[in-house]
């Protein structure tokens, strides 16, 4: 498929504050090297890479990270680069830095993507290294610091505890507006929980589960704008020396879900949702028809179906988890063997600058190894730039779209390499947003078949 993506007597016995901080624990210093990584703050952003001196490092999305590399010490030429609205290589920043022997430095580019900005969170780990290292005391200690990347968001002050104790132990590292980061606070390795509150309140917005803090590195957390049902509109994200990142939601934050009803063969349908006796009722669901999005606190619930016009129950307490902070949407089928299921599809809310994230659900069980084409008015099938292959029943397939008009086939080939085409759109204009193509059996259609189209 082409361009698919898919122990602690005291909290701070021993508390040192250095530097705004990352880690070189797996690291061997020299006298000409220093320590980068890249971490992708850019919402709305492309991926991007990072290329010191020409060297280009592989690409990161939105809310991922680069491991951390060494580098010579000495002046070098940095550039970020992203794509363009053709795909082509675009250079969002460039700078002229100097990198300095034992530095640490976590670069990100942040902001819209059209008009980004550049972070250098530069910090020094000296002080955790020789804590570490002192062989006649047994000290296992980290590092952290947090830094604010949440373009939409106002200043918090930020605190760190020890999990299994209260807020109110809990210590103040510093108060953080939009591009700022605390210094690094090296503590006891372990599991500690992070708060958020407005500044100068001692009351709490935002707090995480437990965050194992048990290696002996540097922890960078970072707050990023969150496009999810949650408040404040804003996540937590652990980088540590790998790459990648670790997502710590606020563990209060609401989810919200939306159904679909792709059960041909019982019409309209009522859905209840139901979670120790606080029961959401959704009524009358046509067939094809996507429901408005629900608010509903985190949880496992049990979902039962009734046809409305028998009042027979279709299916009874399936389970669906809500995590925090998340968007779903759970869709409606009948199997082969007429049994009623659910397929829920996880949603990524976030802007693009020049992409829609589109996602196909396949709800038809006559037919498996679908493809489905995304036809521009030059091109055919044959000639599409955009497609998906191989879409097996209740498989959901996703793809980056490059905005614009198409006309979307969906296409069966049987092993005899024989064509059958069960769906074909009128054009549909796909902007920079988030779609979801639902492929379902409806006898009123040409073809027996239909893409619903949220």
């Amino acid at each position: 498929m082409k361009k698919q993506l898919l122990g602690y007597a005291v909290l701070f016995s021993g508390l040192l504050i250095g530097t705004t901080a990352c880690s070189s624990d797996d690291e061997e210093s020299s006298t000409d090297e220093s320590y980068i990584q890249f971490y992708n703050a850019s919402a709305n952003s492309t991926s991007l890479s990072l290329s010191l001196d020409d060297y280009q490092y592989t690409a990161v999305e939105y809310a991922n990270a680069m491991p951390k590399y060494a580098y010579v010490t000495g002046e070098v030429e940095l550039e970020i680069t992203g794509e363009d609205e053709i795909g082509e290589d675009l250079v969002k920043y460039q700078e002229t830095l100097n990198l300095n022997y034992g530095e640490h430095h976590l670069f990100m580019l942040v902001g819209d993507y059209h008009s980004p900005e550049f972070l250098d969170v530069s910090y020094l780990t000296t002080e955790m290294d020789e804590l570490n290292d002192d062989e006649d005391v047994d000290y296992s200690k980290m590092q952290v610091l947090v830094a604010h990347t949440a373009m939409d968001a106002g200043a918090y002050d930020v605190y760190i505890g020890v999990d299994g104790r209260e807020f109110i132990d809990a210590t103040l590292l510093d108060s953080l507006s939009y591009k700022g980061s605390t210094l690094g606070v090296t503590l006891d390795t372990g599991d500690y929980v992070i708060y958020l509150t407005g500044t100068g309140s001692l009351e709490p917005v935002y707090t995480t589960a437990s965050l194992s803090l048990t290696a002996e590195t540097v922890y960078k957390l970072i707050i990023r704008d969150s496009f999810g049902p949650g408040t404040p509109n804003i996540t937590i994200d652990n980088v540590d020396s790998t790459s990648g990142a670790d997502n710590h939601a606020n563990i209060d934050a609401a989810a919200e879900f939306r159904l679909f009803n792709g059960l041909k063969e019982q019409g309209t349908v009522e859905v209840l949702v139901t979670n120790n006796g606080n029961d959401i009722a959704i009524k009358d669901i046509e067939l094809g028809q996507s429901t408005e999005f629900q608010l509903v606190d985190f949880d496992d619930y049990g979902v039962t179906i009734i046809q409305v016009e028998s009042q027979a129950v279709l299916a009874n307490n399936l389970l669906v988890t809500f995590n925090q902070d998340e968007t779903k949407s759970m869709l409606l089928y009948q199997d082969a063997d007429e049994k009623i299921k659910g397929l829920t599809l996880l949603h990524d809310l976030r802007p693009r600058a020049y992409e829609s994230e589109v996602s196909f659900a396949n709800l038809a069980h006559e037919y498996d190894d679908l493809n489905i084409y995304f036809v521009s008015q030059s091109e055919t099938i044959e000639s599409a730039e955009y497609y998906i292959e191989g879409i097996d029943f209740t498989e959901i397939k996703s793809l980056d779209l490059a905005t614009g008009d198409y006309e979307v086939s969906v296409v069966y080939e049987d092993d005899n390499g024989d064509l059958t085409l069960l769906y074909q759109s009128e054009n549909f204009g796909f902007e920079a947003s988030q779609y979801t193509l639902v492929l379902y059996a409806d006898d009123t259609q040409p073809l027996g078949f239909k893409l619903a189209i949220h």
